[in-house]
C-alpha cells in the first residue's frame, strides 16, 4: 500500500520531467519545425511512450557516428581537374558542384547507356571475363539467384587467373536475398567485405548508414555506375519475376574511372578498419578534347552530408530551359520543392517522372501526400506503367545530367552513403532526353484533382506514411 502510494506521488512528476526533457531536446536540436513540433506533441500527449519513441527514433545518432567511424583518408591529387575545359561553356551549372567538392571537371572519353539487366549484365560480365589486373565491385544488393551466381562464377574465374578481385556488399542490402551471397563469395575464395555488417554478437543493429553505391571498376579502364543492383529482379523482360524492375546504368572510360576507383578503395579500407593510407595513384590522363566532362559527388552521413541535395538545389536553381527528373522515390526536401517552384515560375519546363507501381508501398503513399505541394503549380508529374521503374536521372537544360545511386528521399539524401556523377555533354543529354521522352510517352499525367479526390481513409493513410517518410 505504501509502495503504491509512493508511486502515485513519484510517477506523475517523473513522466512530466521525461516529457519536458525530450520535448526540449527536440526543440533545440531539430532543424525542421514540422519534425520538432511532431515530436514535442507526441511527448506531451504520451508522456511515457513519447520520450521512449524519441529516444529510439528521434535522436540523430547517424551523423555523429558516421563522422566518428568513417575516418579513412585516401589522398589524391585533384590539381589537374579543369574548372573550365577549353572550348566548353558549362557555366554556371558546373560551378555548383565545383564549390561543393572543391574540384573541377575530369574528362570522360566514352559513355555508354545500358538499359535494364538485359543490356547491363552482359556488358559487366564481358568486362570481368576480359580483366587482366583488377576487378573492384561494390553494390547495395547482390542477390543469390541465377544472375548473382553468374557474377560469382565470373569473379571466381578471374581470381583463379591471377586478377585482383575485391567485392563490397552492404550489410543490410545482402539480407534481401537468402541465403546471403556472402557465403558463396567466401567459398569461391573471393576477397569480400560487408559495409556496416548487421551482427548480434557484438550487437550492431543500426539499420541506417547503408552503402547504396553501385560501382564496378575493371583494370582502371572501364567503370560502371548507376542505379542497378545485381540480381534477376533487374531483368525487366522476365515476366514471371514478381518484383522485376527497369533501370538505367552507365559504362564509362576516362579520368572519371580513377575517381570511381578512389571512391571504392576508400570504402574498402573503411570496411577493413584502415584509416591512414598513402596517396592514390591515377592511371588515366585528362584529355582536353574529351567528348564529355564529369565530376564525382560523394554523399553520406559523415562529412559529405547533404552534398547531393545541395547540388540538386543548386543546378535546378541555375536551370534556364528544362528540369527533367526521373526517380523511383520522390520525397524531396522543402527547399528542393521551393527550387522546383521557382524554376517553373521562371518559365523552365519542369517534369517529374515517377513509377505508377512502387515496390515500397508506404513510399508511394507518402509521395502522394507530397504531390499536393508540387502540383500547386502546373509542374508536370507523370506515373509510369509497371514494371517498377528504378531509374534515377536528372537532366538540366541541354548539356547537364546527374546520374548515380541516390533517390530523392530522406534515406538517400540524409542517411545512406551515395554517389552521383555529373556529366556535361550535349550528346549524352540528347540521348537521355530521348530515353526520358520515350518513358513519358507511355506514362499518364497526374493531376491536382486526382490527388484532391482521394477518399478520407486514403488521405489519412498517405499522411501517416508521410509522417514516417524520413525512415522509409
Amino acid at each position: 500500500m505504501i509502495l503504491s502510494d509512493t508511486l502515485l506521488w513519484i510517477l506523475p512528476p517523473l513522466l512530466i520531467a521525461l516529457a519536458v526533457g525530450a520535448a526540449g531536446h527536440a526543440l533545440l536540436n531539430k532543424r525542421d519545425s514540422r519534425s520538432a513540433f511532431g515530436w514535442i506533441a507526441l511527448c506531451i500527449i504520451l508522456p511515457l511512450a513519447g520520450p521512449i519513441l524519441y529516444l529510439l527514433f528521434g535522436l540523430n545518432r547517424v551523423s555523429k557516428r558516421a563522422r566518428k567511424t568513417y575516418l579513412t583518408k585516401l589522398l589524391k591529387d585533384s590539381s589537374d581537374t579543369l574548372n573550365e575545359p577549353p572550348g566548353t561553356d558549362f557555366r554556371p551549372l558546373s560551378m555548383v558542384g565545383e564549390r561543393i567538392v572543391k574540384k573541377g571537371l575530369s574528362s570522360c572519353d566514352e559513355i555508354v547507356i545500358l538499359e535494364n539487366g538485359e543490356a547491363l549484365y552482359p556488358a559487366m560480365l564481358e568486362a570481368i571475363e576480359a580483366a587482366t589486373r583488377r576487378i573492384l565491385l561494390s553494390t547495395y544488393i547482390f542477390d543469390n539467384d541465377e544472375t548473382g551466381r553468374r557474377f560469382v562464377a565470373a569473379l571466381a574465374a578471374a581470381r583463379e587467373r591471377g586478377v585482383e578481385v575485391k567485392v563490397i556488399v552492404d550489410g543490410m542490402g545482402e539480407f534481401t536475398s537468402l541465403p546471403r551471397i556472402g557465403g558463396l563469395l567466401r567459398r569461391a575464395k573471393i576477397d569480400f567485405v560487408r559495409f556496416n555488417p548487421i551482427t548480434l554478437i557484438p550487437p550492431a543493429l543500426d539499420l541506417n548508414m547503408r552503402s547504396h553505391r553501385k560501382v564496378l571498376v575493371v583494370d582502371g579502364v572501364y567503370a560502371f555506375t548507376g542505379g542497378a543492383n545485381i540480381g534477376d529482379r533487374h531483368l525487366s523482360e522476365r515476366l514471371g519475376h514478381w518484383d522485376r524492375a527497369m533501370d538505367i546504368h552507365f559504362r564509362m572510360r576516362g579520368r572519371i574511372v580513377d575517381e570511381l576507383e578512389w571512391a571504392f578503395r576508400r570504402d574498402w579500407h573503411y570496411c577493413q578498419g584502415t584509416r591512414h593510407l598513402g596517396p592514390f595513384q591515377h592511371c588515366n590522363r585528362i584529355h582536353v578534347d574529351a567528348p564529355a566532362w564529369s565530376r564525382l559527388i560523394l554523399d553520406g552521413p559523415n562529412k559529405d552530408l547533404d552534398r547531393i541535395n545541395d547540388l540538386i538545389i543548386g543546378v535546378v536553381s541555375a536551370a534556364r530551359h528544362k528540369v527533367w527528373i526521373m526517380t523511383p522515390y520522390f520525397l524531396p526536401t522543402l527547399d528542393l520543392i521551393g527550387a522546383l517552384h521557382a524554376a517553373y515560375l521562371r518559365g523552365v519546363d519542369v517534369q517529374i517522372l515517377l513509377p505508377g507501381y512502387n515496390n515500397i508501398k508506404p513510399a508511394h503513399w507518402a509521395c502522394r501526400n507530397f504531390l499536393r505541394q508540387v502540383l500547386k503549380y502546373d509542374i508536370e508529374v507523370f506515373y509510369q506503367p509497371p514494371p517498377f521503374v528504378h531509374s534515377k536521372l536528372l537532366l538540366i537544360d541541354d548539356q547537364y545530367a546527374l546520374i548515380g545511386s541516390a533517390n530523392l528521399d530522406p534515406r538517400s539524401l540524409r542517411l545512406n552513403y551515395e554517389l552521383g556523377v555529373e556529366l556535361f555533354s550535349s550528346d549524352l543529354n540528347s540521348q537521355l532526353s530521348h530515353y526520358f521522352s520515350a518513358r513519358r510517352e507511355q506514362a499518364r499525367r497526374v493531376t491536382r484533382e486526382e490527388i484532391e479526390r482521394r477518399s478520407v481513409p486514403e488521405r489519412l493513410r498517405d499522411s501517416l506514411a508521410w509522417l514516417f517518410s524520413p525512415y522509409l
